[in-house]
């Protein structure tokens, strides 16, 4: 279990809130990603992204992104699972920074149960690169499959 997460871009001059991500893939390669939901009050509404959220006041990121993806995908994952990957700064608000987690046992489709969102979907880097995503995970993306093969895991 590693905290050394890598820096995309640059840091938040300030960080108010911090959100963890979880970024699984299927045995096929493919990443899991949620559509966000179209309501007013929610972030990037309408868009891609990777299932996670904020940390709460006294969570770890790891306790973090193990919550969430059990809330939005009724998934548990142990934090043994979890690889820390990559920080970047929000491109939605500018004060977070979100820390994205490589999950390291495979997701079956059929096992997800959507908790919050519009909708899942398992992608490959092409299929990604022609979706709407929050811009902050299309950074992500663009370092992460920078030289990869279409389909390959982490």
């Amino acid at each position: 279990m590693s905290d050394a997460f890598e820096q995309i871009g640059s840091a938040p001059a300030v960080v108010s809130e911090r959100a963890a991500a979880v970024l699984a893939q299927d045995a096929q390669g493919r990443i899991l990603c949620q559509l966000r939901d179209d309501f007013a009050h929610v972030a990037a509404r309408g868009k891609w992204s990777l299932f996670g959220g904020k940390v709460e006041t006294g969570e770890s990121l790891h306790e973090a992104a193990q919550r969430e993806f059990f809330e939005e995908t009724g998934l548990r994952v142990e934090a043994t699972d979890l690889t820390a990957m990559a920080k970047i700064a929000s491109t939605v608000k500018p004060d977070w920074e979100i820390y994205i987690f490589a999950l390291a046992t495979e997701v079956d489709p059929a096992d997800v149960r959507l908790g919050e969102g519009a909708g899942f979907a398992f992608l490959t880097p092409a299929q990604i690169a022609e979706m709407d995503f929050i811009e902050t995970y299309t950074r992500f993306f663009e370092k992460f499959f920078h030289g990869t093969a279409a389909g390959s895991r982490i």
